[in-house]
């Protein structure tokens, strides 16, 4: 059993959660990139990502956004989130299979 579920950790949901993590870093850099003026917030393509990263991202920053508000303009919950999905990544799930019985 413990097997079955490293495998489908490796194959799987290490393989999602790290893509998650590449389309935060995507959404903070675009964001950045926005508000600094490098980026045209009016372009389409810029438009288009934005949305793609935005129906990813939003139902999963939205419940943490609700228990810490955004403080001075700055909005923390991306870098929660972040935290959460390398927490579970690499340390609560590999953790958790480790528990199985054989």
């Amino acid at each position: 059993m413990r097997e079955l579920l490293g495998a489908l950790y490796i194959y799987f949901l290490n393989p999602i959660l790290s893509l998650l993590l590449i389309i935060l870093l995507v959404y903070v850099v675009l964001s950045w990139l926005v508000v600094g003026g490098v980026v045209s917030r009016y372009n389409p393509t810029t438009q288009s990502i934005m949305r793609f990263l935005d129906a990813i991202l939003r139902p999963l920053l939205r419940p943490i956004q609700k228990v810490i508000p955004s403080v001075g303009g700055l909005d923390f919950s991306v870098f929660i989130l972040g935290l959460v999905v390398v927490f579970l990544r690499d340390y609560a799930i590999p953790r958790l299979i480790s528990l199985v019985p054989i």
